[in-house]
């Protein structure tokens, strides 16, 4: 990333990181594979609780800002908060994997919370290829793991 991009996703994540006023736990281990893409069309998941991008989709050839949409299934979305049954908000992992269940989800620039209850967003993004993982998370941004993320490839021009 230039220094622009870098600029602007610190500022993000610092903005991010104090709206959520969680203390931070260490990465997760970036060798933890890949589970396979979960889209809105392709729900072949044994369970009815899972994370998918509305858009964009897998393999997508995108331009900055990139508009990002998020959906849940079999869960409610809510703002950072208690830890509730079945509720929890969104996280997106730029070029990174899903977080292990139970660990507190980083947030850095690329590791962004969207504590607030949001269901989409605008990442600047320089050209090039990356993967985005969306990762659900609990009330104090707690991972539910695998089961409850997705991951796409795309292409920013």
């Amino acid at each position: 990333m230039d220094r622009t991009i870098t600029k602007l996703v610190f500022i993000i994540s610092m903005i991010a990181s104090f709206s959520c006023g969680t203390k931070q736990k260490e990465s997760a281990d970036e060798s933890i594979p890949q589970k396979p893409t979960v889209t809105e069309e392709s729900t072949s998941e044994t369970t009815d609780q899972y994370v998918y991008f509305i858009q964009p989709k897998d393999q997508d050839v995108v331009t900055s800002p990139v508009f990002v949409e998020m959906g849940v299934s079999g869960m409610e979305v809510e703002p950072k908060g208690p830890i509730n049954t079945n509720k929890g908000h969104h996280h997106i992992i730029i070029n990174g994997s899903w977080v292990e269940e139970g660990v507190i989800i980083p947030a850095n620039e690329t590791n962004i919370h969207y504590g607030g209850g949001q269901t989409d967003a605008q990442l600047e993004l320089d050209p090039g290829e990356y993967t985005l993982t969306l990762q659900f998370g609990d009330g104090v941004h707690a991972s539910y793991g695998d089961k409850m993320s997705a991951t796409i490839k795309i292409t920013v021009q």
